[in-house]
């Protein structure tokens, strides 16, 4: 089976169900069910208790062409699983209802389920690059097939969300925010990130690229109907081919990197067959997130202290906004966020603290109600890290030297 295929194809009036069965037949995709009564995991980003129209979670329409065209080769069973952002219980049951995939689910006919009520198991990661192993749920290794759904987003800390950070939704529970807090760097995250994929290693990606995101995503950006269906087998060269339809630089997605170096696929689109639409028919640039990072030719250490200080946000709360519901605070990885001495909406917001943040985002991935922002001051984090006071320092000794120097050629005269 030639796996080295890439596959785009517009969504036309709407029509989600033929993008996602043209973009399927033009990979050859129907060669994973040559054995019968498989058991197929669909994977969907259900990040959220969003409606459709946020372009938060993978889009009903596309979840139920894939269900239904799954359904053609008579598997013994099809189940979608997820396990949503916040470590509260519950929440993943809330986030199928309101994205609609429960819905479609139920109208279908097939098992859905989130990952938190599953069977825990324990994977021991072969060549890890940071993780040595991850507890998930045991129907990774239980089912036939992995078909991963992701959609195109914009993403606070990683820039851009698609194929690879969408597995990291396997986690359960607490067990995204403990690996938040136990790799801060992004380069220690996007390692992790890579791990975490290669657990579950999906044998097929299909894109949602009905409605994307761009601005400050992954929840709380701007909406854009792209139109689009992406499929494919290998998520980096998937990942590349995204990074050139929104025009960001692959080599800024630092997962897509990383999972490239653990040999999970390769970001030459030119050993590829990319069937379908042209990639510069569907060109869209997206606005980056406020945060994006830069890749800059420094030292790592040097790297990772610009990222940490230079690159440090402020985290803002819309005080008109804010309902004091909690969640920031109860899914931040660190403590980094407590509730006011008053929950009185429209007068009080949760306290921030700058020391222990380690810019996760996952308070502004998380709000319900879009009332968290960031911002970075880079005047302010220069002139009050050690880079600021290095440089002051030279400012000092420069001046003094002129001064200096002119006093001496004036008592010369």
């Amino acid at each position: 089976m030639n796996k080295n295929q890439l596959a785009i194809t517009k969504i036309i009036e709407d029509d989600v169900k033929k993008a996602v069965y043209n973009a399927l037949e033009l990979i050859n995709a129907q060669e994973l069910f040559k054995k019968p009564d498989l058991k197929v995991l669909l994977k969907p980003n259900i990040l959220g208790a969003k409606e459709p129209k946020k372009a938060v979670t993978t889009h009903p329409e596309v979840l139920r062409a894939v269900i239904q065209w799954v359904k053609q080769f008579k598997p013994e069973k099809i189940i979608v699983a997820e396990s949503s952002g916040t470590q509260k219980r519950g929440a993943t049951e809330e986030a199928f209802e309101v994205s609609g995939l429960k819905k479609v689910c139920e109208e279908e006919k097939i098992e859905w389920t989130t990952f938190a009520k599953t069977p825990r198991k324990k994977y021991a990661i072969e060549n890890p690059l940071i993780l040595e192993e991850v507890v998930s749920s045991s129907l990774l290794e239980e089912v036939d097939l992995i078909i991963n759904l992701p959609k195109i987003k914009t993403h606070g800390q990683c820039t851009l969300t698609c194929c690879i950070k969408n597995m990291f939704g396997t986690l359960i529970l607490g067990n995204k925010a403990q690996t938040h807090a136990t790799y801060p760097t992004l380069e220690k995250f996007s390692s992790a990130l890579a791990d975490i994929y290669s657990v579950s290693n999906p044998q097929l990606t299909i894109i949602d690229g009905f409605y994307g995101m761009e601005g400050n995503g992954p929840s709380a950006g701007d909406i854009v109907k792209m139109d689009i269906i992406l499929a494919g087998y290998d998520p980096v060269a998937l990942d590349t081919l995204v990074c050139k339809i929104v025009d960001f630089n692959p080599k800024d997605i630092i997962h897509v990197q990383k999972a490239e170096q653990r040999g999970l696929g390769s970001s030459d689109l030119s050993k590829y067959e990319i069937h379908g639409d042209p990639i510069k028919s569907v060109k869209r640039k997206f606005k980056k997130p406020k945060t994006h990072m830069v890749s800059l030719p420094l030292p790592k250490s040097i790297a990772e202290y610009v990222g940490r200080v230079i690159f440090k946000s402020t985290i803002k709360f819309d005080k008109d906004k804010c309902k004091l519901c909690g969640t920031c605070w109860k899914n931040c990885p660190v403590n980094a966020i407590s509730p006011p001495a008053e929950l009185k909406q429209g007068e009080f917001i949760p306290k921030w603290d700058k020391n222990k943040c380690i810019t996760c985002y996952c308070c502004a991935e998380l709000c319900p109600y879009e009332a968290v922002d960031f911002k970075i001051n880079f005047v302010k984090n220069v002139a009050t890290s050690w880079l600021g006071i290095f440089a002051l320092g030279i400012i000092i000794f420069l001046v003094y030297g002129i001064v200096t120097l002119i006093i001496w050629m004036i008592s010369l005269f």
